[in-house]
């Protein structure tokens, strides 16, 4: 963003330029955080103290060098009490550096449950800044477990199984030879599961129903329409990551078949369907999704 350096900056608003990125934006949202830098340099003893890091500039602005991009996301949570990440986001590690540098708390807060996810081994207690200082939160730390829990409930492994054949029809005559599957199998976390499937999905076969974070093998549609399952997964966010499926069934052969010829044509449209019998997994996966908790209504499960 280029402002100019003609641009009359009205009063109560400060310019930033935070690595060569422009930024306008009032005092009262950079004083969100009475302890953190940005709040700070809004007083002459706070500027000399942090001068190694900001700067007076000619044309009023205060120039901080930090990164000017992922400032963006530390200006959203100023504005909004919210942490506020696009899908996908692959900067986490860099970000909690400029979060530790501003020493924003409650934004550390917000950020750690993300960190935690994807850098497990890193974090082996939880630090959260406090009036300049890094120490430790229990109750901080509390919150934050539960956060990264209830990430990890959101993402997720679901697995399709089905038994399919073609319908030969009577003495294997059909003119058309329409796929038949014979049930939908579903596998994975129960509460995945119905989240993705509501009431399509039969729990009937599992005795135990019990506890959001069981994983169950035994459960199937009620509709046998693999496309409406593959539509209901799409539509929450599921993609396919790998299939699986045995071949046909080739233990009938000639002989059996003419040894067979007495049969019924029922049961000789039985045998077809049995040659061709196979059995076929789909592997679907949602990542953890970001923005879970950028409602202040929101509270985890502690």
């Amino acid at each position: 963003m280029n402002l100019g350096m003609a641009f009359e900056v009205p009063e109560g608003v400060i310019q930033l330029n935070v690595g060569g990125t422009c930024y306008l934006t009032t005092v009262e949202t950079l004083k969100r955080d009475q302890y953190s830098l940005l709040a700070q340099i809004l007083t002459i003893e706070g500027m000399e103290a942090n001068s190694k890091v900001a700067k007076k500039m000619s044309n009023g602005a205060v120039f901080i060098d930090r990164d000017g991009e992922l400032f963006a996301y530390i200006l959203d949570f100023l504005r909004s009490g919210k942490l506020l990440l696009p899908e996908n986001f692959r900067e986490l590690a860099r970000l909690k550096e400029e979060v530790q540098f501003y020493q924003l708390e409650e934004l550390m807060q917000q950020l750690l449950p993300y960190y935690n996810l994807k850098y497990p081994t890193r974090t082996s207690s939880i630090n959260i800044l406090n009036n300049n200082n890094i120490t430790t939160n229990s109750n901080a730390a509390a919150v934050a477990v539960a956060r990264t829990n209830a990430l990890y409930e959101t993402g997720g492994f679901i697995t399709l199984g089905y038994r399919g054949t073609f319908a030969f029809g009577r003495d294997g005559q059909a003119d058309v030879k329409f796929r038949k599957l014979h049930r939908i199998l579903v596998c994975g976390k129960a509460q995945l599961c119905r989240e993705v499937f509501g009431d399509t999905l039969n729990e009937s076969r599992d005795p135990d129903r019990e506890g959001a974070e069981r994983y169950t093998a035994r459960l199937y549609l009620k509709h046998q329409c693999l496309e409406r399952a593959c539509d209901n997964l799409s539509e929450k966010g599921f993609r396919l990551i790998t299939a699986c499926s045995s071949g046909a069934n080739g233990f009938v052969t000639s002989t059996t078949q003419q040894s067979s010829s007495n049969n019924s044509q029922r049961e000789s449209g039985d045998m077809e369907e049995n040659r061709w019998a196979h059995y076929t997994e789909y592997v679907f996966y949602r990542e953890p999704q970001f923005g879970l908790f950028t409602s202040p209504d929101i509270s985890p499960r502690i």
